[in-house]
């Protein structure tokens, strides 16, 4: 039963049919890993604690520079030099004190990947790398959690939810759905170079690009913990912040995928 400071803090989505005092508590009850506190990173931290989202695990090996400022929103002018996953936890704390946040100053690795996916229901992509990006991809279908993954780069943006490794409706029962349910690497199969997939530092980023796709991240979170409307996996959402369009593009699990194909290598 919620308590009546979190039915103060949470009434506007808990009145929600949708929600309700159930769903608010299924909300409490998780536990969501975010890998990378920058531009995606930022939005989606904030809505999911407003929301009240019970455990955030905030990991990301960097610290605060001047040139984060245009899209970084969780972080100031005064937080340069600081690790930047002690201060998201730091602003995520402030907006929200009654979760518990844990702040990562480490970077993703085969080391610690497992450990982290498994304790996590949902894992959320904010990374700013391909070999992040792909190695979250093989281990969540590897570890069957559920990978919000989001990308931005200059006017553009793309959002996609993949759970190829367990039960992808978020509706907690195996409907066997995930069977045919694509993988990271079903959809992104080879792994760009550089000058393929040029970063922020290179190509340019629009801030409130950023601010659109991590803030869809966090919408696609919600969803998938409380099983609220139709599933997002199988489909890829591209984001034309030039034009201020979106469009969608169905996916689908390549039977020849290194990841989840036949005679897959687990790469």
């Amino acid at each position: 039963m919620l308590s009546d400071e979190n039915l103060e803090r949470y009434a506007r989505q808990a009145i929600m049919p949708d929600i309700g005092e159930e769903g608010q508590e299924q909300l409490l009850a998780a536990r969501v890993l975010v890998v990378g506190a920058g531009g995606l990173g930022s939005p989606a931290m904030l809505y999911l604690a407003a929301a009240g989202i019970g455990h955030i695990t905030i990991i990301d090996p960097e610290q605060v520079e001047l040139s984060n400022l245009n899209r970084q929103v969780l972080h100031t002018t005064s937080s340069i030099g600081t690790a930047k996953a002690q201060q998201a936890a730091a602003a995520v704390a402030a907006l929200n004190p009654a979760i518990e946040v844990t702040a990562l100053v480490e970077r993703l690795d085969d080391g610690n990947v497992e450990a982290l996916l498994t304790s996590h229901d949902v894992v959320v992509d904010c990374s700013d790398n391909v070999e992040t990006r792909y190695q979250l991809g093989d281990a969540s279908h590897r570890y069957g959690t559920p990978l919000v993954f989001g990308g931005a780069v200059r006017t553009e943006g793309q959002l996609a939810v993949f759970h190829s490794g367990g039960d992808d409706d978020g509706d907690g029962s195996d409907d066997g759905s995930a069977a045919s349910s694509p993988c990271y690497r079903c959809v992104f199969p080879d792994m760009p170079d550089a000058q393929q997939a040029p970063g922020c530092s290179e190509a340019g980023i629009l801030g409130p690009v950023t601010g659109v796709i991590g803030t869809m991240q966090a919408l696609a979170t919600i969803r998938l913990i409380l099983g609220l409307g139709s599933t997002q996996t199988g489909k890829l959402m591209l984001f034309d912040g030039r034009g201020g369009g979106f469009m969608e593009i169905s996916t689908s699990r390549r039977p020849q995928c290194v990841t989840c194909g036949t005679g897959a290598t687990g790469s």
